[in-house]
C-alpha cells in the first residue's frame, strides 16, 4: 500500500534534519579540532614561525651565500668587523661599512682618512636570512645617503653570531649590546677607541619588519637608560629588575639616538595573529608567547626623531600597521596633522621630529627599491634636519 504522501514528506524531513545535523556536529567538530591543532601548533611552535635564520635553501653563514651576498669587499668598499658581546655571554655579528673622508670614489683605497662627523645607521633586518642577504640594500644606502656609515647587524642564531636560542628576549638582549659596545668601554669590554670612526652623537637606528620592533626596543631601552633624558616605564617587572641590576654597570652619561627610521613594521605579534590566523585570535592570550608589542613601545618614547618609510601595498604587513604606530607617536606628542592633504607627512614639536613617507607601489621587503628618488630623498632629509 502506498504512503500518504504527508508521511513521505515528514520522513524525508525528519532525515534531512537529521543529516544536516550531522553534518553540522561533524564539521564544528573538524572546525574545532584544526583550530585547537592550530592553536597547539602557535603555541609550540611559535618561534620558528616567526624566526628563518634560513630561507629558500640559502646557507645560514654568510661566507656560503651566492656571490655578492658574502662580504662587503665584493664591493670595494672599507668595513670593520665586530663582535659585539651581550649581556648572557652570546656574540653577535657584525659589518660596519666606512666612509673616507673627502671621497666620492667607493673604490678609493689611497685615501684611509675617515669621516669621524657623519651620521651611523644601525640596520636591523627582517625575519627570514643573514645580513649578506642585506648587501645590495645596504650598498644603496652607503651610495645614496653618504656620507652615513652603515652598520649590518645580525641576530644571535643568524648569520655568523653565535649559535643561541633565537626569540625576542635574545633579540632584545642583541639591541641593548649593541647600544652599550657603541658608548664603551663599560660593560663591553673594548677601549675608549674601539670605534674611531663613529661619532656617538649622530646614531640612527634602522629596522625593517621585524628589525623595526628591534628598533623600538632599542629606543626604549636608549630612553630608559639615559640619565640625560626623564625616566619612563620599562615594559615589565623582569625590565624593572633587570635595569635595577645594571644601573650601575650601564647608566652613565652618554648622548641619546639620533632619530629611529622603521619601515614597514607591525603594531605588535598580537595584532598580526589577528590578520594572518583569525581562526586562532580567540584563543591567543592563551598560546601567545611572543610579544614585540611595538604600539605600547610607540606610546613611550615621545622624545627621539622618528621616520616612517611604509609601503602602501604591503601584503605580508597591512598598511593599516604604519599609520597605526605613526597615530600613536602622534598623538604622545600632542601633535596635530599637517599633511596638506598628501600621504606624506611631517610633523615637528620643539624639535621632536615625527614623519612619514608612503610609497604609493612599494611592498614588504622591496620599497627601498621601489621608491625611488624621493624615497631616499625624505631618508637623507631626516638625517640632517
Amino acid at each position: 500500500m502506498t504512503e500518504p504522501l504527508e508521511t513521505l514528506t515528514t520522513t524525508a524531513t525528519s532525515s534531512l534534519t537529521t543529516t544536516l545535523t550531522s553534518l553540522l556536529v561533524k564539521s564544528t567538530t573538524l572546525l574545532t579540532g584544526l583550530t585547537t591543532l592550530l592553536a597547539c601548533l602557535l603555541y609550540n611552535y611559535q618561534n620558528s614561525l616567526l624566526y628563518f635564520p634560513t630561507i629558500g635553501g640559502l646557507p645560514r653563514r654568510t661566507s656560503d651565500n651566492p656571490k655578492n651576498y658574502r662580504s662587503p669587499a665584493e664591493y670595494g668598499i672599507p668595513f670593520e668587523t665586530h663582535w659585539i658581546p651581550c649581556e648572557d655571554g652570546v656574540k653577535i655579528h657584525s659589518w660596519l661599512l666606512l666612509h673616507r673622508e673627502g671621497s666620492d670614489n667607493d673604490n678609493d683605497n689611497d685615501n684611509e682618512k675617515f669621516s669621524k662627523k657623519i651620521p651611523t645607521i644601525l640596520f636591523f633586518h627582517g625575519n627570514a636570512g643573514n645580513i649578506g642577504i642585506r648587501l645590495p640594500n645596504a650598498m644603496q644606502m652607503y651610495r645614496h645617503l653618504r656620507p652615513a656609515n652603515i652598520w649590518l647587524i645580525d641576530y644571535r642564531g643568524y648569520g655568523d653570531s653565535d649559535d643561541a636560542k633565537v626569540d625576542e628576549r635574545g633579540l632584545k638582549l642583541d639591541a641593548e649590546a649593541v647600544l652599550r659596545y657603541i658608548h664603551g668601554p663599560r660593560g663591553t669590554g673594548g677601549s675608549k677607541n674601539h670605534l674611531p670612526h663613529v661619532d656617538r652623537n649622530r646614531i640612527f637606528v634602522f629596522g625593517r619588519s621585524l628589525g623595526g620592533a628591534v628598533a623600538f626596543h632599542m629606543a626604549h631601552y636608549d630612553r630608559v637608560r639615559s640619565p640625560k633624558l626623564n625616566k619612563i616605564p620599562s615594559q615589565s617587572k623582569h625590565d624593572d629588575d633587570r635595569n635595577n641590576k645594571l644601573d650601575s654597570k650601564h647608566d652613565y652619561p652618554r648622548p641619546p639616538l639620533a632619530g629611529m627610521i622603521v619601515e614597514n613594521s607591525f603594531l605588535s605579534i598580537s595584532t598580526m595573529v589577528d590578520y594572518l590566523l583569525p581562526y586562532v585570535a580567540p584563543f591567543k592570550s592563551l598560546v601567545l608567547r611572543i610579544n614585540w608589542d611595538s604600539a605600547k613601545v610607540a606610546s613611550q618614547i615621545n622624545e627621539i626623531p622618528a621616520l616612517f618609510l611604509a609601503g602602501k601595498k604591503d601584503t605580508l604587513v597591512p598598511h593599516e600597521h604604519m599609520l597605526g604606530l605613526f597615530q600613536i607617536m602622534k598623538e604622545s606628542r600632542g601633535m596635530s596633522n599637517n599633511n596638506n592633504g598628501s600621504e606624506d607627512r611631517s610633523l615637528d614639536r620643539g624639535g621632536r621630529i615625527l614623519k612619514m613617507h608612503v610609497v604609493k607601489d612599494g611592498t614588504h621587503n622591496e620599497t627601498w627599491m621601489q621608491g625611488g628618488r624621493d624615497y631616499w630623498t625624505a631618508f637623507k632629509t631626516f638625517l640632517t634636519e
